[in-house]
């Protein structure tokens, strides 16, 4: 059974908490591909790209807890997911990453991997990536991507992240749930969701619309059914 960790995204200090949750159900010893695409791959970005995920892991690793990680960017060959123990996708320009990986052919790969029992890890566009929809972060569509469709991974819902609870989001999200069928699942920045063979649980605050029904607030540890 695939083991899924969706963050609302932040910075490391902010998802602490919830990314020692994907760091602890990791091997001792464990080798993550980290994959930075949803980022431009300029040289300085990718550089920081490297020494943000240096420094995520050194922050979870211990005496008990050896991480390792390997970069995955557009134009390397594609990887034998199989030699990791799990991959991490970062956050960014969520139509960018979409676009990267299904002209490299990655998209199909991590489906397959995930499908097939891998741990996942995503961050923000990482995350939403993964829902039914990326029409919750459509104003990243910078260059008209006619594709709106994530990989429906987890049980049809799509991912709001980065929610604050304001009402310019709340109006935002209302807007989104008048034009498209979708069940949304909007997460604070501090919060979370796993899927593994329990089901789809919360960490931290889910609120969920859909159209024409009340919001559902969702608290760490509840199943979402």
């Amino acid at each position: 059974m695939s083991k899924l960790f969706l963050s609302g995204g932040g910075d490391i200090e902010i998802s602490y908490s919830f990314d020692s949750l994907f760091f602890d159900s990791l091997p001792q010893s464990a080798n993550i591909l980290y994959i930075p695409v949803a980022m431009a791959t300029t040289m300085a970005r990718t550089e920081a790209s490297l020494d943000w995920f240096s420094k995520l892991i050194s922050s979870h690793s211990n005496s008990d807890k050896h991480l390792d990680f390997t970069m995955w960017n557009a134009g390397d060959v594609l990887p034998n997911l199989h030699n990791y123990d799990a991959v991490y996708v970062g956050g960014g320009n969520t139509y960018r990453l979409l676009m990267v990986l299904e002209k490299l052919g990655m998209l199909d790969v991590l489906k397959k991997y995930i499908k097939n029992g891998g741990i996942y890890y995503g961050g923000s566009a990482g995350a939403v990536i993964v829902g039914k929809s990326l029409r919750t972060v459509e104003e990243e569509n910078l260059n008209n991507y006619s594709k709106h469709d994530g990989m429906n991974l987890i049980n049809n819902l799509s991912i709001f992240p980065h929610f604050s609870d304001s009402e310019e989001q709340k109006d935002i999200i209302r807007k989104i749930c008048s034009n498209y069928p979708l069940m949304i699942a909007a997460l604070p920045e501090n919060s979370g969701l796993i899927l593994d063979e329990h089901g789809m649980s919360v960490y931290g605050n889910m609120y969920l619309y859909e159209k024409e029904k009340e919001t559902i607030l969702y608290t760490s540890g509840q199943i979402i059914k």
